[in-house]
């Protein structure tokens, strides 16, 4: 090693004491520690009183609705179409949900409005119906005079 035989000691003493620890600790780790099992219901009431409350996002749920939709063409000779709709509301804050459950006819009316105006075709494309949300999200939070709305879910969307 190093040629002098006090100092090679020590190194070799170091050595064997590092090796025996390593070993130590993955036996400990194997065979001595078991792990406490997990209790969910626990770990979940733990999170809910010491996480953030953003974290968790605030849903509020609008009913079915049925929407007749106006053609683009009103002269051509066309069949009726219909929007049937159900959506939850993803809001910024739990406090908002009053602010909803308060003005809910409004919110209903902006649903209608817009859905209305736009085509059957138009609704029937990914890109409408993303553009459905974001023109809903934007009334709803102009005729409520502060964001509250952050995202819309459709949990049923029929173009008929």
């Amino acid at each position: 090693m190093t040629g002098k035989k006090m100092l090679d000691m020590i190194l070799l003493g170091v050595m064997t004491l590092t090796t025996v620890a390593v070993i130590g600790l993955f036996y400990y780790t194997e065979k001595v520690y078991k792990r406490p099992p997990i209790d969910e219901n626990k770990e979940r009431d733990a999170f809910l009183k010491e996480g953030d409350p953003k974290a968790m996002p605030v849903f509020y749920k609008i009913d079915k609705m049925t929407i007749s939709l106006v053609p683009k063409d009103p002269n051509a000779n066309q069949r009726m179409r219909y929007l049937e709709v159900e959506l939850s509301l993803v809001l910024f804050k739990q406090e908002d949900a009053g602010i909803i459950k308060t003005y809910l006819m409004v919110v209903q009316d902006k649903i209608i409005n817009i859905s209305s105006k736009m085509g059957a075709e138009e609704l029937n494309s990914l890109t409408g119906k993303l553009l459905l949300e974001d023109r809903m999200k934007k009334e709803i939070n102009k005729a409520l005079g502060k964001p509250v709305v952050k995202s819309i879910f459709f949990s049923r969307y029929i173009v008929q």
